[in-house]
């Protein structure tokens, strides 16, 4: 059984271990990069992105999620004029189906500002993997990268 720690520690860990500079993050830190996919949005109206293909070329990570874990974790920052992250916040995810929905509604109606990154990445408790989501504002794409622990990354 995992021991689930306080938003805190997982705050410190994600900001100790992944963060440089406060500006982005980097997640080769954590793993392999073991899956990227790069989505158009529009960013001016609806629909935002086409989320039934969405869901469905991500049925795989998704059954991952609600496999994998009881309770990830996810953690939000918006980097301003791609030059300074703001931590936005962290929580719990509700890993049933629709937890896909919750990251794109978060990602599309909270931007970072000056047309920054805006970042939500789950995480499992035990930081043996995680899941990025990306909308970049600049290029009007979501990227959604899946990183996995290694046995390099363990020493």
């Amino acid at each position: 059984m995992i021991e689930i720690k306080s938003f805190g520690y997982y705050e410190k860990h994600i900001q100790t271990e992944y963060i440089i500079d406060h500006c982005g993050i980097d997640l080769e830190k954590l793993g392999e990069l073991k899956s990227k996919f790069e989505y158009r949005v529009n960013l001016d109206s609806e629909p935002f992105l086409n989320s039934e293909k969405l869901k469905t070329e991500l049925k795989e990570l998704t059954d991952f999620i609600i496999k994998k874990s009881l309770k990830p974790i996810w953690y939000k920052i918006n980097v301003i004029d791609q030059a300074i992250n703001e931590y936005v916040g962290i929580g719990f995810l509700n890993n049933e189906k629709s937890w896909v929905n919750f990251v794109i509604e978060y990602l599309k109606n909270d931007r970072a500002e000056q047309s920054g990154d805006t970042i939500l990445i789950v995480f499992d408790l035990n930081f043996e993997w995680c899941i990025c989501f990306t909308l970049s504002q600049d290029n009007s794409n979501l990227i959604i990268e899946q990183y996995k622990k290694t046995a390099h990354n363990n020493v």
